[in-house]
């Protein structure tokens, strides 16, 4: 059994706080005036014991949001026959993996301890696709580095992303595969939940299908990569999108007709009232077995594997409307991304609003 300091020490580094004394990290406005750490005295002796300063590699798996889709939103003055601005994923911003310079992103927080982590994703790129029913995937390793994200993505598509991700990895210059400590993020559910609505997809996005998918991802991570910590989280309730952007002239809506909004035709559950309970069902369903997993492969003290679960405590109905890319009212925007990354700082709250 862990230890009840390691398990806080351990879910501290996993949420990007500050690993300083709660009333401490809630008392600074940026991850800059957090204190150093003190240099350890003794080797990192497992999974337990580690502290962000141990944290050299850091890497992703999941859908756009990860990859940063449609962040920037829509430029209206763009030319030409293509926006690029609405094909654009960027990277170098997503809240887990993102890399840029001055992005609100763990990666940064982590640099503040470590200045020597690898993996991060960095610039921007055209989109790329891996879906349920078809998978594109097209990487830019100097760009994506260890964000293995594709847009489009459900659990299926883990082993794809992980076909890269491990292969990446192996070849990133400065990176020592079998000796420096891992960070893996995971954050997959949201197309799954739309899924459930395509006649195509639905059979593998139930929560049995959904479960295994991810399990299979975990243990192919624990077999193959060394020294990592697995940060599995959650899913939130996609359908609370459709209610909060109903008639929003910032959605883009075509004459102030929702019916126009992006969201409604990247989500065909969209639809019904029903459709919405069943998409939120399979959200409560998906976080029940992403616990499990965790609990299954939970970190104990000596190991140099384990995972941790980490819930999105996101309410999407008290978000401010520009949370959201206004391409399509369905992706977050940067402000998402920046809040979202500031969520893993320890708080009291069961339950937290886009303030």
């Amino acid at each position: 059994m862990v230890h009840r300091r390691s398990r806080e020490k351990l879910l501290l580094l996993v949420i990007a706080a500050c690993l300083l004394p709660l009333h401490a990290a809630l008392n600074v406005s940026s991850i800059d005036q957090c204190a150093p750490l003190s240099p350890r005295k003794t080797p990192v002796t497992g999974v337990t014991d580690l502290r962000a300063d141990d944290i050299k590699v850091i890497g992703g798996l999941g859908d756009s949001i990860m990859a940063g889709f449609a962040m920037m939103g829509i430029n209206e003055a763009g030319t030409g026959i293509v926006n690029f601005s609405s094909v654009t994923e960027f990277r170098g911003h997503s809240y887990a993996v993102g890399g840029d310079k001055g992005a609100v992103t763990v990666p940064n927080f982590l640099k503040h301890y470590s200045k020597s982590v690898k993996g991060a994703s960095v610039g921007s790129h055209i989109v790329s696709y891996c879906g349920a029913d078809t998978c594109l995937a097209v990487y830019r390793p100097l760009r994506d580095n260890l964000n293995a994200a594709q847009s489009g993505a459900v659990a299926k598509n883990l082993q794809t992303e992980l076909d890269y991700l491990i292969s990446r990895m192996k070849t990133y210059l400065g990176i020592n595969y079998r000796n420096d400590w891992k960070l893996i993020t995971i954050q997959i559910g949201s197309n799954d939940q739309c899924g459930y609505c395509n006649s195509g997809t639905k059979d593998d996005v139930t929560v049995e299908k959904y479960g295994a998918y991810v399990e299979a991802a975990i243990e192919r991570i624990k077999q193959n990569i060394p020294k990592v910590l697995v940060n599995l989280l959650g899913t939130f309730e996609v359908s609370a999108v459709f209610p909060l952007t109903e008639g929003q002239a910032y959605c883009r809506p075509r004459h102030n007709d929702s019916s126009t909004i992006l969201n409604r035709s990247m989500c065909s559950c969209s639809d019904s009232e029903e459709n919405l309970r069943k998409m939120d069902e399979l959200s409560a369903g998906y976080n029940e077995k992403l616990r499990a997993i965790a609990e299954k492969y939970k970190a104990v003290d000596g190991a140099t594997f384990g995972v941790v679960y980490r819930p999105m405590p996101i309410n999407i109905g008290s978000f401010p409307i520009d949370a959201l890319s206004n391409l399509d009212c369905f992706h977050p925007s940067q402000k998402g991304h920046n809040w979202v990354a500031k969520i893993y700082c320890p708080t009291d709250s069961d339950r937290i609003s886009v303030k």
